[in-house]
C-alpha cells in the first residue's frame, strides 16, 4: 500500500469544499437505483433549432396534400417538409452508452519528509440505457400531424470492474432488490401506455397530451410499496423527468430542421442566437434515399477559483459535442444517428509546491434507431 501524503490529505479534504462549475441537471429517476455510482449523465447534443422556426415560405414548399419530405429547389437549396404517411409507426428508438473515468494526479510529501507522485485511472464505470419510442400517425389535417406515442419499456445495465449487471429490464424478471423493483414495476406498468403529440410539418410541437394517465398508472403500480408523503414524493421525482415540457424540448430537439431558405450541401446553419459561433448543422450528403447531417458544439466553458487556509483551489469544465443524422429522404425522419458529448471537469488543490488534481471524463453516446 502506498504511503500517505499528508500535505495532500489536508488538500484533499479543502477541495471538497470547492463549488463545482457544472451546471448540473436534475438527476433522473431511474440512476436513484444504482447503489455505490456517481455516474454523471452527459449533456444532450443541442440541434440549434429556434422553437419559433417559421414554416418555409408557401411559395417554395409543396401543397400539405403532396410532401415530398427533403426536397430542392430551383436555386439549388435543399428544404425539409416532414412527410409522414397515416397509419404508419415510425420508431425512435434510443441506445445510450455513458462511460465515466476517473483521474487521480497528486505530489508532495509523504509522512518520511520525501516526494511522491501519484497518478491512477479508475477503470471505466459503463451505464447502458435502452428506451424504445414509435410514433404512430392517427390523423393528419391542416399541415398538422395527430402522432400516437408508444413508450416500449426500459433496460439499463451496468458495467464495472470486468462485471456486468442488469440493472432494470421491463421485458425480463422483476429485480430482487426492493428499489430497483419499485422501478421495475413502474416502468413494466407504464410501457404499454401512449400520449398524443400535435406537430406541424416543420416538426414544431404544438401540443403534448395524456400524460396523465402515465402518472395514474405508475402511482397505482408501487402503491403497495410506498404510502403517503414517500409515494408523494416518488411520483413528483418522476414527474419532473417526465412532463409535457421536457418531452416535448428533448423531441424537438432531436428532430432535425432545415433553415426557412433552405440550404445547400456543405451549407452551415445554426438557428440559436445562444449557440452562434459555438456550433453548427451541416448539410453533407443528399442522395437518392438519404440525407446526411453533421452536427458540432463547444460546450462552453467554465471555471471558477478559491483559496482557503492557504490552499489554492480550482475547478473547471470544458466539452464538445459531435455527431451525424441520417434522415430519409422521403419522410424527413431520422433513420439513424450517432451523438457523442464528452465532458471534462477537473478540481485542483494547491498548497507550497504540492497539490491534487481529480479529473471526471464523461463520454456520453447516443444510438438512434
Amino acid at each position: 500500500m502506498k504511503k500517505s501524503l499528508t500535505v495532500l490529505s489536508v488538500i484533499s479534504a479543502l477541495v471538497l469544499t470547492i463549488v463545482s462549475c457544472k451546471n448540473k441537471e436534475e438527476s433522473k429517476l431511474i440512476d436513484t437505483s444504482v447503489q455505490n455510482s456517481n455516474t454523471t449523465k452527459g449533456d444532450s447534443l443541442t440541434h440549434f433549432n429556434s422553437p419559433a422556426t417559421p414554416l418555409i415560405n408557401v411559395l417554395e414548399q409543396p401543397s400539405t396534400e403532396n410532401l415530398t419530405g427533403i426536397y430542392q429547389s430551383s436555386d439549388g437549396a435543399y428544404h425539409l417538409v416532414y412527410n409522414l404517411e397515416k397509419g404508419k409507426t415510425y420508431n425512435f428508438n434510443i441506445r445510450e452508452v455513458n462511460t465515466q473515468t476517473q483521474t487521480l494526479s497528486a505530489s508532495g510529501k509523504d509522512e518520511n519528509g520525501e516526494k511522491k507522485t501519484v497518478n491512477e485511472t479508475s477503470k471505466p464505470l459503463v451505464q447502458e440505457s435502452i428506451e424504445p419510442l414509435s410514433f404512430t400517425v392517427s390523423d393528419f389535417t391542416d399541415g398538422v400531424y395527430t402522432l400516437q406515442v408508444k413508450m416500449g419499456g426500459r433496460k439499463l445495465i451496468m458495467k464495472a470492474d470486468g462485471k456486468q449487471q442488469t440493472i432494470l429490464d421491463t421485458n425480463g424478471k422483476q429485480p430482487t432488490n426492493p428499489e430497483q423493483a419499485r422501478l421495475w414495476k413502474m416502468y413494466k406498468a407504464i410501457s404499454e401506455l401512449s400520449f398524443i403529440i400535435k406537430m406541424n410539418i416543420n416538426g414544431s410541437i404544438l401540443q403534448v397530451s395524456g400524460f396523465e394517465s402515465i402518472y395514474d398508472k405508475a402511482k397505482n403500480a408501487v402503491k403497495n410499496d410506498l404510502k403517503g408523503k414517500e409515494l408523494t414524493e416518488f411520483i413528483n421525482d418522476f414527474k419532473k423527468g417526465v412532463n409535457e415540457n421536457v418531452f416535448k424540448a428533448q423531441f424537438e430537439n432531436s428532430l432535425m430542421k432545415f433553415p426557412a431558405e433552405g440550404v445547400k450541401v456543405g451549407g452551415k446553419w445554426n438557428n440559436d442566437p445562444a449557440m452562434k459561433g459555438k456550433g453548427y448543422n451541416q448539410l453533407v450528403r443528399v442522395d437518392t434515399n438519404t440525407a446526411v447531417v453533421k452536427l458540432y458544439a463547444d460546450i462552453p466553458s467554465q471555471s471558477q477559483s478559491d483559496k482557503k487556509d492557504g490552499v489554492s483551489l480550482k475547478a473547471s469544465l470544458t466539452g464538445s459535442q459531435s455527431g451525424k443524422i441520417s434522415l430519409d429522404i422521403k419522410s424527413g425522419w431520422v433513420s439513424k444517428g450517432t451523438l457523442t458529448t464528452s465532458v471534462t471537469e477537473s478540481q485542483t488543490a494547491s498548497k507550497d509546491g504540492d497539490y491534487q488534481k481529480m479529473t471526471n471524463k464523461v463520454v456520453t453516446n447516443i444510438y438512434i434507431n
